[in-house]
């Protein structure tokens, strides 16, 4: 009988006599409630594989304060998290009663010769998960150590406003990988420099500069919007004055996003790298609250300021005073509630982050006479879109790809209720039609918002070497063959599902011998725009794919993926990018 630890290695990717023999060098310890697991756990020896029960990574600062990083449960694993960067010191406890198979690195390790090249790939991408987990955790934690210092500086010195701002500077020039941050408030029709973190000089403090569109803090107080310049020694045209800046300070990339108080720009947070590397969509939205922060704190200061004047001016009666002191800390009650709401905010997305990914295939299909590449890349901390590889017989698999029409939250709730259906309705002897019809008929009768959804959903068959598959309005596939032609598949979209009780779909058979590629994407790929508007298209597929030379799935994938995000250059990424690519072997 197979035991869960079995079941969750082979579930990894492991054969079924790799994962007896991993078990039999593991150790399996239980742990009651509430007990530390991994105490100061840097660089731990041991792979933990969580067989049964939850537990929670938790960094102690210097100071012995505790704060929650991330939760994992059955099937999960971890090791060490500590990073050189940060000062505090991560430990993993139990939220319930948990059992844990503790694997020593080291002896995995020895035992790699022995097994197959998969089995080895398998082992690899569990260490590069570790340390991908142990990376994301030392970011939320200087997140979190950023927000509470901004935190600690209002709590301590609430008119202090220069030691809040430098404050707030440094922690969006660490957290953002800048090389400098400054902070400019708007006086009258100049924006004048208030505080300052980095080395290189952009203006002397209290130096100021007239508001105009010919640079680009200026225009972002006119346009109230942030903006993201890639390379601004390249934009003499579009920023003259921020060019000649550039050009005598030396930087490059810059990120500007406004400080708004009720409607009306009082301000910026500005990021430079002297570098051309553009900022990720993280960091601006990070740099974003920073400066709605700095917005509350600058209200604060100016607000205790006519609270002095009015008391020296009008000798204010006691009862007055209560009540400006009360707005006083009623407003800096609400930044301290804003900055708790996104930390709780920002680790429930986190959370939800994980668990979407974790639902994806934790490793491609392996199919004879067939090599694989699948990706999913989400516009939001989750998404809409999803790809799935099923399992039908040995010579069979299934193959999925869905894009739900919305994004964030409700877009993931909703792909993962139909990324359930079509994995229980997907059987062997049934066809992608069928399963389609029926995965519609589910979806119609708990509907109630009139979400819809595209799947395309296919049979691969290594011995016919034929794909059929039914199309629910998704995008057509496009098929390359041996010669390279590129020949777009499908005659219509049929029909999403989730619309109509009675569902119309394309089906198509198609022939798939040696050495051709069958693309399949969502329209995150296709719809993907420039500055000036203009999508990447289908025809941004083809371009790409016609300066590649004939080459393996995996490199046709990522140099699309690349394209797409040189089309965008820099530009925000507004819906999920999504792509599976399936290559028929050479049988020479």
């Amino acid at each position: 009988m197979t035991t869960k630890g079995e079941k969750i290695l082979t579930d990894l990717g492991f054969t079924i006599n790799e994962s007896l023999n991993i078990m039999q060098m593991g150790v399996t310890k239980n742990f009651p409630e509430d007990v530390i697991v991994l105490k100061n756990c840097c660089q731990s020896e041991f792979l933990y594989l969580i067989l049964e029960g939850r537990v929670e990574a938790c960094s102690i600062g210097a100071a012995g304060d505790f704060m929650s990083v991330a939760r994992y449960g059955t099937g999960d694993y971890f090791g060490g998290f500590e990073s050189d960067s940060i000062s505090q010191v991560t430990s993993v406890k139990t939220l319930e009663p948990s059992s844990f198979l503790l694997l020593r690195i080291s002896d995995l390790n020895a035992l790699l010769p022995e097994v197959n090249t998969f089995a080895k790939q398998v082992f690899d991408n569990l260490l590069s998960d570790v340390a991908r987990k142990k990376n994301e955790l030392s970011e939320l934690v200087l997140q979190k150590r950023a927000f509470s210092a901004i935190l600690n500086v209002i709590s301590n010195s609430p008119s202090n406003l220069r030691s809040l701002l430098e404050t707030v500077a440094e922690n969006a020039a660490r957290l953002c990988d800048a090389n400098d941050a400054s902070i400019l408030q708007v006086e009258g029709n100049e924006l004048r420099l208030v505080a300052k973190y980095g080395e290189t000089q952009l203006w002397p403090i209290r130096g100021a500069r007239t508001i105009n569109r010919d640079w680009v803090t200026g225009r972002v107080i006119i346009d109230r919007k942030p903006i993201h310049v890639l390379d601004l020694q390249a934009e003499k045209d579009e920023f003259p004055e921020g060019y000649a800046i550039a050009k005598k300070c030396g930087h490059r990339t810059i990120f500007v996003a406004p400080m708004i108080r009720k409607g009306v720009p009082i301000g910026a947070i500005l990021i430079r790298r002297f570098i051309v590397k553009p900022f990720t969509q993280k960091q601006m939205e990070l740099v974003d609250t920073f400066a709605a922060q700095a917005a509350i704190a600058i209200e604060n200061v100016r607000l205790f300021k006519e609270i002095k004047q009015k008391s020296r001016k009008l000798n204010l009666q006691s009862k007055e005073l209560i009540q400006w002191n009360e707005i006083l800390e009623s407003r800096v009650s609400e930044q301290v509630t804003q900055l708790e709401q996104f930390s709780k905010i920002e680790h429930e997305l986190n959370l939800a982050r994980e668990i979407q990914l974790s639902m994806l295939p934790r490793s491609l299909p392996h199919l004879k006479g067939f090599e694989f590449y699948a990706n999913m890349i989400p516009a939001k901390a989750v998404g809409g879109d999803t790809y799935d590889f099923i399992p039908l017989t040995n010579d069979s698999i299934a193959i999925a790809i869905g894009d739900v029409a919305d994004k964030g939250v409700p877009a993931a709730l909703f792909m993962s209720m139909v990324r359930s259906f079509v994995r229980a309705e997907t059987k062997p002897g049934v066809s992608p039609q069928k399963v389609l019809q029926r995965v519609n008929r589910h979806i119609v009768d708990m509907n109630d918002k009139g979400v819809f959804v595209t799947v395309l959903l296919g049979l691969l068959n290594s011995t016919s070497q034929q794909f059929t598959y039914s199309r629910a309005g998704h995008e057509r596939p496009l098929l390359i063959d041996d010669k390279g032609l590129i020949k777009q598949l499908g005659n219509d979209r049929g029909q999403a599902l989730g619309v109509f009780d009675t569902v119309e779909l394309e089906v198509q058979v198609i022939d798939f011998p040696s050495d051709h590629m069958l693309i399949l994407y969502t329209d995150g790929i296709t719809d993907a725009i420039d500055r000036q508007n203009n999508i990447f298209g289908v025809a941004g597929i083809y371009r790409t794919i016609n300066r590649m030379p004939k080459t393996s799935a995996s490199k046709v994938g990522k140099g699309i993926i690349e394209a797409v995000r040189k089309h965008q250059c820099g530009t925000e990424q507004f819906d999920d990018l999504t792509m599976v690519i399936v290559r028929s072997l050479s049988m020479q």
